[in-house]
């Protein structure tokens, strides 16, 4: 590997964890992913076919990943960046570059732990600019800084552990022979269940379950790929979805008249340019100077500085006041918390109109919505949407096909910037109880489960197609017939059956409490012992 290739490589992870060029959210969702991430490192490596491959494979152990209330339990865009270029420049192959790129994914979790720790020290120099009143300069505390931080504790070291780790590590494998490296590959192809198991954690409940049966055995008996087996269960999705729901036709309409009573009387002191700016600031930058102390509330003043200083600019006393009230802890999920961003403008300009509106106010508003947004919201987005719609690009993305990530990508920012901007208009002109009504409404209960079972049914032609777990165990029968445990018995009664176990049994630890490293640990475990005795 290059110098200048290394270099990119570094600049790649610090950008996989930026805001740009997709936006907060929109970067964990599309840069961030090792399906994305590998195409651009076959890029920098000159094979991207082989990148797409590669980051396709790594992606499945992190199907299911969801951070959450500022969690982050494993970094899998240090996982995609480092197990691509491993892969590629030391010829490794599939499961053997998933089984190192797991261990540096959990050591990459460090850097979303120190970048929440110092983050915290621009707090301080936010609030003086507060107490200052000067909204022209929140841009420093929330991008400037913290993003010379990230670059410093992300670049850098992803450019030293490309340069000089990626021969030394491949060197090693090599070294220690092709039994290290079959066990390796008994490790990787196990390690998918993880990832699956985290998935059904959000989607396996309810009328769910059985269908993600029928996807496993539809995909086993049928060799159903992903998207043929997609199309088809989303038609029987739609069917259940409409006899199950087919009496309550009646709640949009109850809704629409419930969120009319909480609409807000708005005058024209805000343009639609300066809702806008503030939804943009709130999309790309809401978690750049994410932190212990304050969570998002740095991000959430950012974007109203140009609301403030649209209203407040001849009254320093007020834009102290709003900059406070708008600087205190806040955490909730991106595109649905645009609709708090509408409201509270709408809010304000109403403060400014003479509406009397305390300080405890606004932090009741923000406070109130931002716990039932965040948990629709991570629901929808992580829980079910982003998986779904990786799912649906894998199946090509691991044969190689680089227009995958691209369609990819380019289908989730339209959707999921759509959708917060409806949200940020729906906060502005209809108020709260609309907000509210909305996260209770049937119609968001017909997403969630409509999706849940289409990612059920998806999540079990997973299973069968890419969990890889097969006993080597092989019996004399006699002089010239031996009993195979693996193609005589499980592949006779249910091919696939020993994948479908492990993820299930995967699936059960972590619902019991266990976490993902320990799960992880011991498939790794069972995969070393087995191989070396020879089960697997």
């Amino acid at each position: 590997m290059t110098v200048t290739q290394a270099i990119l490589l570094g600049i790649l992870y610090y950008f996989a964890n930026s805001p740009w060029p997709f936006g907060g959210l929109g970067n964990y969702a599309i840069l961030y992913r090792p399906m994305i991430l590998g195409l651009v490192v076959g890029i920098i490596l000159g094979n991207p076919v082989l990148g797409v491959t590669i980051g396709a494979t790594i992606n499945l152990m992190y199907i299911g990943f969801i951070s959450a209330g500022g969690s982050m339990p494993a970094d899998m865009s240090l996982a995609g960046i480092l197990g691509t270029a491993l892969a590629i420049s030391g010829g490794l192959e599939m499961n053997a570059a998933l089984a190192v790129a797991v261990p540096l994914g959990l050591l990459g979790a460090l850097v979303w732990v120190g970048r929440l720790t110092f983050d915290t020290v621009f707090v301080r120099l936010a609030d003086k600019y507060v107490e200052e009143g000067k909204p022209e300069k929140v841009w420093i505390v929330n991008i400037l800084l913290p993003q010379i931080l990230l670059f410093l504790i992300t670049a850098i070291p992803c450019f030293l552990a490309a340069y000089y780790g990626a021969d030394a590590i491949t060197n090693l494998i090599t070294s220690l022979g092709g039994n290290f490296l079959r066990i390796l590959s008994v490790i990787g192809g196990m390690l998918p269940a993880v990832g699956i198991g985290m998935m059904l954690l959000a989607i396996y409940k309810g009328p769910a379950r059985i269908f993600m049966f029928l996807g496993f055995l539809a995909s086993a008996f049928l060799g159903l790929k992903t998207l043929p087996l997609a199309l088809i269960f989303l038609a029987l999705t739609l069917i259940y979805i409409n006899l199950k729901y087919r009496d309550d036709a009646s709640s949009g309409e109850e809704a629409s008249a419930i969120g009319e009573t909480g609409k807000l009387e708005t005058s024209k002191l805000l343009e639609p340019k300066d809702i806008r700016s503030a939804w943009w600031k709130w999309m790309y930058y809401f978690q750049s100077c994410y932190n212990y102390e304050r969570m998002q509330g740095i991000g959430f003043l950012h974007a109203m500085t140009p609301i403030l200083s649209k209203l407040y600019k001849d009254d320093p006393e007020e834009m102290k006041a709003a900059m406070r009230r708008h600087s205190e802890f806040f955490n909730t999920e991106n595109a649905t918390g645009s609709a708090v961003i509408g409201l509270v403008a709408a809010m304000e300009e109403q403060k400014k109109l003479g509406a009397d509106l305390s300080d405890e106010a606004f932090t009741s508003i923000k406070t109130g919505l931002m716990g039932p947004l965040a948990g629709v919201g991570d629901t929808i987005w992580q829980g079910v949407m982003i998986p779904l719609m990786i799912v649906l690009f894998l199946g090509p993305a691991k044969d190689g096909n680089v227009a995958a990530p691209v369609l990819y990508s380019i289908l989730f920012y339209i959707v999921y910037y759509v959708y917060g901007y409806w949200l940020l208009k729906l906060g502005y002109n209809k108020g709260s109880e609309a907000i509210l009504n909305l996260m209770e409404n049937k119609a968001i209960n017909k997403v969630i489960v409509g999706a849940g079972i289409m990612g059920c049914a998806v999540m079990g032609g997973l299973i069968s197609q890419y969990v890889n777990v097969a006993t080597a165990i092989k019996i004399p029968m006699g002089a010239d017939k031996v009993f195979s445990l693996q193609a005589d018995f499980f592949d006779a009664l249910v091919p696939g059956l020993l994948s479908l176990l492990l993820t299930l049994g995967c699936y059960a630890l972590m619902k019991k409490g266990w976490k993902t490293q320990y799960v992880i640990l011991l498939v790794i475990a069972i995969a070393v012992v087995g191989g070396l005795v020879g089960i697997f």
